[in-house]
């Protein structure tokens, strides 16, 4: 985590703990009236110089850094990139003061609240500051384009991509762990981990009580088992109870820093997954949600979208909604030192998602992900590779356990991130499920 503001009085240090915790946990730099803190982690490092401080975000996996952060102390420059696949995020508050941070919740820290306008650099640009020049307002670098003509035919893709896949679950850490839902996507990783003879061990989640009546086709641990089964894989079941997702939510809103019905419900399982991982002595979980941006399509699009129109959408998925809900999910199982990776989100793989034709996404009868149906129908069960798409929030049935209790309205969380992230001084004591979390000492109101 990190928190840098061009006006020091902003940040309230005796918030960060004792003076001896402070210089044990937190880095801290002051030069004239500017001010950074950052907190050392798995995930964030810094280089500091007479003339400079250079701040990373990046996976211990990674090869180059997701964010950078580079403050030069003569001029008074600042520089904030965000690599194109984004699993970090940057926010930015340009007015009065030039605020620029990695979490709302470090923020919340440091200032007693989150400050408004924050907005999140895209992935795949490059943005720099002048701390002598008011109003504050960023240059701006150009965005890496992935825009190219596409020649290759449905046959020659299907080669490509399969290899692609093979060698990206070739490169994978031996301290993974894979998050099989029985879908397609994490299956054909399962799969093509077991064909390379890579141990890959896999977890399964889903609520402990059946809550809706569902064909084997649309539950996650009925597909996980037959996959398991086929390749002779162990399984690892997390069977999560009722009480305990609903108690995770207000964790869940914390760590995902967002009120978005459909990410707080998976993200309430994910908190278990986690902790169980972490337990076990892993250090990244493996996920396969890229593919479906990359090859497929959600209905709901196809009912408004037509043409270039439909193009345009899945192209500025790739770009910022894929990449933002990435760093939403990392920012959850960062919180144990877990990275998370996902062997289908390369540059080569993107290129190609990017660019392929229309017709390569989508088939007949709307089970979407052609390619990967057609490029991996030798290695999974006839059943798994026609399973429609199944969302894992339902597919686990941990949204339905969530309904129970706080309804199906679009805002259903609304009201609890306001309490957390904009009356963060009068958080409510019922919320002690968040003192369970080995960083909650770091992250409430003293």
């Amino acid at each position: 985590m990190f928190f840098f503001t061009s006006n020091a009085g902003r940040i309230y240090l005796p918030r960060l703990g004792s003076p001896g915790r402070t210089q044990n946990s937190f880095h801290v730099h002051k030069h004239d009236s500017a001010i950074a803190v950052l907190r050392n982690s798995p995930f964030t490092s810094y280089q500091q110089s007479e003339d400079r401080l250079v701040i990373v975000r990046q996976r211990p996996s990674d090869e180059a850094p997701i964010c950078v952060f580079e403050w030069r102390f003569e001029d008074g420059s600042l520089s904030i990139t965000r690599r194109w696949s984004g699993e970090f995020s940057i926010f930015v508050v340009e007015d009065p003061e030039l605020l620029i941070f990695s979490h709302l919740r470090f923020a919340l820290l440091v200032c007693n609240e989150v400050p408004s306008r924050a907005k999140s650099i895209p992935p795949g640009s490059a943005w720099t500051y002048s701390l002598s020049r008011r109003p504050y307002s960023p240059g701006r670098a150009g965005k890496i384009s992935f825009n190219a003509p596409y020649r290759k035919t449905y046959s020659e893709t299907l080669n490509i991509v399969r290899s692609r896949i093979i060698e990206s679950v070739r490169r994978l850490p031996d301290s993974s762990a894979l998050l099989l839902s029985g879908g397609l996507d994490s299956s054909i990783l399962a799969a093509v981990a077991h064909d390379l003879g890579k141990p890959l061990p896999a977890f399964v989640f889903a609520a402990r009580q059946p809550i809706k009546r569902q064909p084997d086709e649309e539950s996650d641990l009925v597909c996980a088992r037959l996959v398991a089964a086929h390749l002779k894989l162990p399984l690892r079941e997390i069977l999560i109870e009722r009480k305990r997702v609903i108690q995770n939510v207000p964790l869940a809103i914390l760590l995902a820093e967002t009120p978005r019905g459909t990410i707080i419900d998976p993200c309430t399982a994910l908190i278990e997954v986690a902790q169980t991982l972490s337990r076990a002595g892993f250090s990244s979980v493996v996920m396969g949600e890229a593919a479906d941006d990359l090859f497929g399509s959600f209905t709901f699009a196809l009912r408004y979208k037509r043409g270039q129109g439909l193009r345009k959408y899945y192209r500025a998925e790739l770009d910022v909604g894929l990449p933002d809900e990435k760093a939403i999910v990392q920012r959850v199982f960062e919180a144990w030192g877990i990275s998370v990776i996902d062997p289908y989100w390369t540059r080569e793989l993107k290129a190609i998602g990017y660019n392929i034709p229309l017709s390569f996404r989508l088939d007949p009868k709307r089970l979407m992900k052609r390619i990967l149906r057609d490029g991996f129908q030798d290695l999974l069960p006839p059943e798994i590779i026609r399973r429609p798409k199944i969302v894992t929030r339902n597919g686990s049935e941990i949204r339905y356990a969530l309904e129970s209790h706080f309804g199906q309205s679009r805002d259903r969380y609304r009201p609890l991130f306001h309490r957390i992230f904009r009356s963060g001084a009068t958080w409510p004591e019922n919320l002690y499920h968040l003192r369970r979390l080995n960083s909650w000492r770091s992250l409430r109101k003293p």
